[in-house]
């Protein structure tokens, strides 16, 4: 069983009811309610802004709060942007993900084997963390604690040992996820997701945040995604141009607002506020597989305007 233990010296001020200040706690005919009986419903609820910029340091920490990645396990995800306040030192995004599936020892070793696979290994144990607490890759922390999966993707090797210390004893107080596979959005381009897969899909997972929706279709061994955020993402779009291969294409009556990959990815974005959507399937073959993704954009150009999960950037403290 891993050892949950926290760091002599790590100021502590659990927040599980917002992302942004410490929870309060409120008496009662039993007297004082703890904060572990407390419920969090996201991801960015077990950690503060004040308490990431203890560790990371910063003029400012933004916390946000994202769906997925989707897939067998699925996860929820907190960003966490660190703002150093200077020109220098660029804003770079990581996130603290947590399984929102149950996740079995043997799942646990999986993902590590999976990882060793792919290149990215051979996993390295770390002390206090118990011996399910693994770096798979540098700067990207694993730990299991018996019943979900904890990851630290970035940040710098000792602040994700100390993060994972903050967060693992309060997994427990995180609600369950909410059903999957029920957006409406999603159901509606459902059959052109199909006949990208080739197949009627056997799976279908959906999630929504305050920041995104994401819809994941998978038949057989192909999987299919679509992310929706209801802000213009920049980075996204100069990432998506500069891609081996990238083609400039229109997008629902529109022109040049989207960019082709492929590789099997597709970048797009409508709306005054470029309400933007990535496409993503795997393994993709652009002569078979090309007009179908298209045709999947653009069955989803004309209603992302309504089914975005908010329009505008986020806000300071969001």
């Amino acid at each position: 069983m891993l050892r949950m233990r926290l760091r002599a010296g790590v100021a502590l001020g659990l927040v599980l009811l917002t992302c942004c200040g410490g929870a309060p706690e409120t008496g009662g005919p039993s007297g004082p309610k703890t904060r572990a009986e407390l419920t969090a419903s996201r991801v960015c609820d077990l950690v503060s802004e004040d308490e990431v910029r203890l560790i990371y340091g910063g003029v400012r920490v933004q916390l946000t709060d994202y769906a997925g990645p989707v897939g067998d396990p699925s996860f929820d995800s907190c960003q966490i942007t660190v703002d150093h306040g200077t020109t220098t030192s660029p804003l770079r995004p990581f996130p603290l993900q947590v399984t929102i599936d149950p996740v079995t020892p043997a799942d646990h070793e999986e993902m590590l084997r999976a990882f060793a696979a792919g290149g990215m290994g051979p996993s390295v144990e770390i002390a206090g963390l118990g011996e399910a607490a693994h770096f798979v890759a540098p700067g990207f922390l694993q730990v299991y604690d018996g019943e979900r999966v904890l990851r630290v993707r970035g940040g710098g090797h000792d602040n994700a040992i100390e993060l994972a210390e903050l967060v693992l004893p309060r997994l427990r107080s995180l609600a369950p996820a909410p059903e999957l596979g029920t957006e409406p959005a999603c159901d509606t381009v459902t059959p052109q997701a199909a006949a990208v897969l080739g197949a009627q899909p056997e799976r279908r997972r959906d999630r929504r945040t305050e920041d995104e929706l994401r819809c994941e279709w998978s038949a057989g061994g192909a999987v299919l995604s679509a992310t929706i955020r209801g802000y213009g993402d920049e980075v996204g779009r100069m990432w998506a141009k500069e891609l081996p291969g990238a083609e400039t294409i229109h997008v629902g009556g529109l022109r040049d607002n989207g960019v082709y990959v492929p590789t099997g990815g597709l970048y797009f974005w409508m709306g005054d506020q470029q309400v933007s959507t990535y496409l993503w399937h795997r393994p993709h073959a652009p002569d078979a597989d090309r007009d179908q993704l298209m045709a999947l954009a653009d069955a989803f150009a004309p209603i992302l305007l309504r089914i975005a999960p908010r329009i505008g950037p986020p806000a300071d403290g969001d």
